[in-house]
């Protein structure tokens, strides 16, 4: 405990003693606080997925279409089948993978509700948790816009909850 002592008189001595390493142990942590903050955002673009689409209809194919088309994902592949699209996300080239199952627009109008698998590459906790929230609220979005249109044809609209 007395070395310790030491060594902190020594330092302290040596930090009034040269005003260059005082102005660096004052300015460096400002600094900080004020750039690193508008470098760190947690706003993540790029998400590459592959899509497997087992239904081919209408709407499976809107849905593929609503994901490409938003801003935050890059349709690396389409139509493999599941082993193809899990060596994608092996070899780091697709973040994501959305399953379509069969009969998905049968089951989405008379079911009212449809479950999709998304399998997320967890290497990167951070793009893997934003990318998959992405997702969600994608296909939520795209559920809410197939049941408001399908609940004005046949007259009731239902809300699809998301677990």
């Amino acid at each position: 405990m007395r070395t310790l002592y030491f060594l902190l008189i020594k330092e302290f001595k040596q930090i009034f003693r040269n005003k260059s390493i005082l102005r660096m142990v004052m300015v460096l942590p400002v600094i900080q606080l004020l750039v690193l903050p508008l470098a760190a955002d947690y706003e993540v673009k790029n998400i590459n997925i592959a899509i497997i689409d087992n239904d081919h209809s209408v709407y499976s194919q809107q849905l593929t279409e609503k994901i490409s088309e938003s801003n935050y994902f890059n349709l690396v592949a389409t139509g493999l089948p599941y082993k193809e699209a899990y060596k994608l996300i092996e070899t780091d080239e697709a973040d994501l993978i959305l399953e379509i199952p069969h009969n998905f627009k049968k089951n989405l109008l008379k079911n009212k509700g449809e479950k999709v698998f998304i399998a997320v590459n967890a290497i990167n906790g951070t793009k893997a948790n934003l990318g998959g929230a992405y997702l969600q609220n994608v296909i939520a979005e795209f559920g809410r816009n197939i049941q408001i249109n399908y609940g004005n044809e046949r007259g009731n609209v239902q809300n699809i909850n998301i677990t």
